[in-house]
């Protein structure tokens, strides 16, 4: 089976923030593909078993069962060179586990935003790599 193709994939636990991500794509580009999930272990696994291909990857570090980088990871492994956002917010950047989760795992990100004060630099570089397709 092929995996289904998306221009946009946006992994994140917290609804409000793909809520926003959506209505915002489907205003400005209704052409574009796109997914939006909030179970982090779903998306790994659609991920592993090469369910899921897109152009653009946004990912949330902190989420339940599974971190940002440990997708990040393996849309590398699965996908190669795809480029990959980390977002994160503000509260998420001081704690431990965000921390450890940047020391070892930033290897695997294009770039960097906060999803919560930097918004429209998130979606001007979606839009910069979807032209560049």
């Amino acid at each position: 089976m092929s995996p289904t193709e998306y221009d946009i994939i946006i992994i994140d636990d917290e609804v409000s923030v793909t809520d926003i991500f959506q209505q915002y794509l489907i205003w400005k580009y209704p052409q574009w593909r796109f997914m939006t999930m909030s179970n982090s272990m779903l998306a790994y696994n659609a991920i592993t078993q090469q369910q899921l291909q897109a152009k653009v990857w946004v990912i949330d570090i902190m989420m339940p069962q599974k971190n940002g980088t440990e997708l990040a990871a393996a849309v590398r492994q699965h996908q190669g060179e795809s480029p990959v956002l980390l977002a994160y917010t503000a509260l998420e950047r001081g704690t431990l586990d965000t921390q450890g989760a940047y020391r070892h795992g930033m290897k695997h990100f294009n770039h960097i935003v906060n999803k919560r004060e930097d918004f429209t630099s998130v979606l001007s570089l979606i839009e910069v790599w979807i032209d560049a397709e």
